[in-house]
């Protein structure tokens, strides 16, 4: 939990505590005792002039401890909304890890680097192209996982190098230039067809790419032409015209 969320819930908690949980417990009270005659709400008014009368001790002493009562709720309240957090978050990565351990398959691809050579120690445009080509495979027939940050033997490089080609380094910058990747080669209608999360594995950054499939054909715009591809086994085709035509018309049974 970090300092600013803390002392956000702690202020919640307490106004909580103090002006909704006191007077509906007190008031609720009362009216019990009463034998629920009279007006509940009537009551509940006293009971709320009373909670303004912070120059009464005794009602101060009240106020402290139903605020810390709604602290404690809020405080467990947001606990186990972050334990929920991370049971799901450890759920994907034990997904992830399983990925990886299954090594490539048609549904499965890894990528090294989203942008940069790691050979020539420089950016490369036509490693994006591939990355796109991959995505567009995947969307064209059942959909997939594509891994970047991870060789072909499925050893973990991490995404630094790419972090740092990007004019915003981190997830965040990652995640808007494959968004931008897809919009721009493939079309922006697809990007809801693409999740993306990030997971640290041994202090390195993996970039997890959940590609669904879609009943309607991609086509990659790269060179000032159209590519139409697939996945076959474990890698990527491309179809020429007929090929892509009969694959369409027969609902991507052909290859499949």
């Amino acid at each position: 939990m970090n300092n600013k969320g803390f002392f956000f819930t702690v202020i919640v908690g307490f106004v909580m505590g103090v002006f909704i949980v006191q007077p509906l417990g007190i008031s609720l009270f009362l009216y019990d005792n009463q034998g629920d005659q009279g007006s509940w709400w009537n009551i509940m008014e006293i009971v709320f002039e009373q909670i303004a009368g912070f120059g009464d001790i005794d009602q101060i002493l009240k106020n402290l401890l139903f605020g810390c009562l709604g602290i404690s709720l809020a405080l467990m309240f947001y606990t186990r909304k972050k334990i929920f957090q991370l049971d799901k978050l450890k759920n994907e990565t034990d997904i992830i890890e399983a990925l990886i351990a299954k090594g490539e398959t048609s549904e499965v691809e890894f990528k090294s680097t989203l942008r940069w050579d790691l050979r020539q120690s420089k950016i490369n445009k036509a490693l994006e192209v591939v990355v796109a080509k991959t995505i567009a495979g995947f969307i064209n027939c059942k959909g997939g996982n594509l891994l970047i940050g991870i060789d072909d033997e499925g050893h973990i490089l991490g995404l630094q190098e790419d972090y740092q080609t990007l004019k915003k380094p981190g997830r965040d910058g990652f995640e808007q230039y494959i968004m931008q990747l897809v919009s721009v080669t493939l079309g922006s209608r697809f990007c809801p067809l693409i999740k993306v999360t990030f997971h640290e594995f041994k202090g390195r950054d993996i970039c997890h790419l959940n590609i669904q499939s879609s009943k309607t054909p991609v086509f990659l715009n790269y060179e000032d032409r159209s590519h139409f591809f697939i996945r076959t086994g474990n890698g990527t085709r491309e179809l020429d015209i007929p090929e892509a035509l009969a694959y369409i018309g027969k609902g991507k049974a052909l290859y499949n």
